[in-house]
């Protein structure tokens, strides 16, 4: 039987080939595999790059130590398919190296296909090495197709190198090769592509999870005040923060591992209870977040957060618990809420709470509902004539009898002196008994020598009528009992008052007196109406009462005053006008009780006015006042005498005195003073 060409090439020239350069493509595949089983990756340091590149080289020395010989030095093998894919996975560097290997062991074989061999190796590798760019070019998402796209193209110029063996056994090479190069060849670099392909996707994946789980575990650990761990569905470990295993051997004496039980190393029942009944609904796909009082430690609060993990198909496989100690912040929290709700000085309620409880028990199940406004009579007296501390004293006082009295927590301060008392399910006559009792009980306190005053107002809601209507009743009847009982109370404070001042310095009392007697003296002669003298009188007993607020070790002191000690006297006038301006029966004489320091040239205290500015029953006190000043011993000088008084009160008129009222004075008392000098009136 004749054979043809294609089965005598089969049989003399393509099976002795393809049994040849199977060993080499066996070796070459054999490796891959291996290279496949590793962790190993090529790119992550300038190391394994030069690793690479050097195991690389040598694997093409082995597979050209296997080839298929057609003469000496004219050798054939899998090369190609190994520099093309070394390029195109392991990039520059690697390619660089194991190509100069591969180029020297060539070179120094020798023979006829040296330059077609070494020719073989540069232009696979370079290809392999562009072949990243030459891939967009080729723009396919099938990476089997692009890997065998890579080997044939590697192979047609291999087979074009070919051209650099002597003629005429280059065209027969190329006849006799093209089969295997062209049709195996680039099937085997498909296969090494897609194994060198799996192994970088398997290092990267793997990398990725390492990454990942590194970065889980630092954010888990990073919180130095939060647990966080992740249970099975068997409540088991499977992760945990450190400062969860800090905080597990600081309470519970055990170092917890991976798939131990959680619950069962929790000793309190209760707890122990609640943490699976909120494990098990995070387990039925439930987040739960909670603040919870811990069940062994009284007053520490933590928050707890329970959410599912899930895999991919969205089944509950676990869940995670973060928790957090926020004892501190939940303290702060309440201390706010208190304060915002409280009033800092007293302890009783704001208006914010009286507004926001009056809807709330704006209800038919708290009726009747009464509401009992009150407020602090002479407050405001309190705090000019002894200061804010003895106000506030008295305030605190008050507040104090108020909460023993009505037995209720539903008390608020809404005003510097007011307060309200809401009282559900309370009728009229019930509170009106309760408010008998505050009133005896308040007006027992004593504040600096003085009975504490209260007006009450009640009213009482007990039908559909508006509750704002209900307050208005309540506040008419406040202020009504307040015109009965605040003008006998703020009499009685500021005869308090002035008792006390006279107490404390007897010398005032008697000083007030000889003052009133040269008042009323200088008034008649002035011709002034009885209404007058009387008013004069008032202002003699009453011009001094500011100093109740002066502190005593500076009104006694022996030696010259300090700038700031005499800034504190000064004082005094506008003290005891305010003190005075707030009683309508006082308030006439309240403006000369505060221009009784002023200087008719205009340089006294406190506002500086002048002449006729200054009311006259002021002009004629400051001239009393001066005159038994000087005329009386004080704890800084000796008195002066009659004589020595009078001259000074002339050396003074037209300047600290009115020159009017300075004759009078003198005239009246002539017989006592052996003075002839004519005082001169000057207008």
């Amino acid at each position: 039987m004749r054979k043809n060409g294609e089965y005598m090439w089969l049989t003399d020239v393509g099976i002795p080939i393809l049994i040849e350069l199977s060993k080499s493509v066996v070796l070459l595949l054999s490796i891959s595999f291996l290279y496949g089983l590793t962790n190993f990756s090529a790119d992550t340091s300038t190391r394994n790059k030069l690793f690479t590149g050097i195991s690389t080289g040598f694997v093409a020395i082995l597979i050209m130590m296997s080839p298929w010989v057609v003469r000496p030095g004219l050798i054939f093998d899998a090369r190609s398919v190994l520099f093309a894919a070394t390029g195109a996975f392991f990039g520059f560097v690697p390619t660089v190296i194991a190509a100069s290997i591969g180029l020297i062991y060539r070179i120094n074989l020798g023979g006829a296909g040296v330059y077609a061999g070494a020719l073989t190796i540069i232009s696979t590798s370079t290809l392999g090495v562009l072949w990243p760019k030459i891939r967009k070019l080729i723009n396919t998402k099938n990476y089997i197709l692009e890997y065998y796209i890579l080997g044939l193209i590697a192979h047609i110029i291999t087979l074009i190198c070919f051209l650099a063996i002597p003629w005429p056994d280059a065209f027969d090479t190329i006849r006799n090769t093209f089969i295997p190069y062209l049709g195996v060849f680039p099937i085997i670099t498909m296969i090494l592509g897609i194994t060198l392909n799996n192994q970088k996707e398997r290092i990267t994946a793997n990398q990725l999870v390492k990454n990942q789980q590194a970065l889980l575990q630092a954010s888990i650990d990073s919180p130095k005040s939060m647990e966080i761990f992740a249970l099975d569905t068997k409540y088991r470990y499977i992760a945990f923060n450190d400062f969860h295993h800090i905080n597990m051997k600081e309470f519970y004496d055990v170092d917890v591992e991976m798939n131990h039980s959680y619950l069962d190393l929790i000793e309190d029942t209760s707890m122990r209870f609640r943490i699976q009944n909120l494990i098990d609904n995070a387990l039925s796909g439930e987040s739960i977040s909670r603040v919870i009082e811990v069940e062994t430690t009284k007053g520490k609060y933590l928050e707890e957060l329970y959410s599912p993990i899930r895999n991919q198909l969205g089944d509950v496989i676990g869940v995670t618990i973060i928790s957090q100690d926020i004892t501190e912040r939940k303290k702060y929290e309440e201390s706010i809420l208190y304060l915002s709700y409280r009033d800092p000085l007293t302890g009783l309620y704001n208006r914010r709470f009286y507004q926001e409880e009056l809807v709330k028990l704006d209800h038919p199940k708290y009726l009747p509902l009464s509401i009992v406004l009150i407020d602090i009579n002479g407050l405001k007296i309190t705090n000019d004539a002894f200061g804010h501390d003895s106000g506030d004293q008295l305030l605190i006082q008050v507040s104090d009898e108020l909460r023993h009295s009505f037995n209720t927590s539903r008390i608020a301060r809404i005003g510097g002196d007011e307060f309200v008392v809401i009282l559900p399910n309370t009728s009229y006559e019930d509170s009106q008994k309760l408010i008998e009792n505050a009133i005896k009980n308040i007006e027992k306190i004593i504040i600096q020598g003085m009975h504490a005053s209260v007006a009450f107002g009640l009213a009482t809601k007990i039908d559909d009528t508006f509750l704002d209507k209900i307050i208005k009743i309540a506040e008419d009847d406040m202020y009504s009992h307040k015109l009965f009982e605040v003008s006998s109370h703020r009499n009685e404070t500021i005869k308090t008052i002035l008792s006390t001042l006279h107490e404390k310095n007897p010398r005032e009392e008697l000083h007030s007196k000889r003052v009133s007697e040269i008042c009323t003296a200088i008034g008649d002669m002035l011709g002034m109406k009885a209404n007058d003298i009387s008013l004069l009188k008032a202002i003699s007993n009453l011009h001094d009462i500011g100093k109740i607020a002066i502190d005593d070790a500076v009104l006694n002191k022996p030696g010259k005053l300090t700038q700031e000690e005499w800034e504190q006297i000064k004082r005094h006038p506008e003290i005891g006008y305010r003190i005075l301006s707030s009683t309508p029966e006082y308030a006439e004489i309240a403006q000369d009780i505060l221009c009784h320091h002023e200087r008719y040239d205009g340089n006294g205290y406190p506002r500086g006015l002048k002449g006729d500015e200054i009311p006259i029953r002021a002009r004629i006190i400051s001239l009393a006042d001066a005159y038994d000043a000087m005329i009386s011993d004080r704890p800084y000088r000796k008195a002066l005498t009659h004589e020595e008084a009078i001259e000074e009160i002339i050396r003074c008129s037209g300047t600290q005195f009115d020159p009017k009222i300075v004759d009078i004075f003198v005239s009246k008392y002539k017989v006592k003073t052996k003075i002839t000098k004519k005082v001169s009136v000057k207008s």
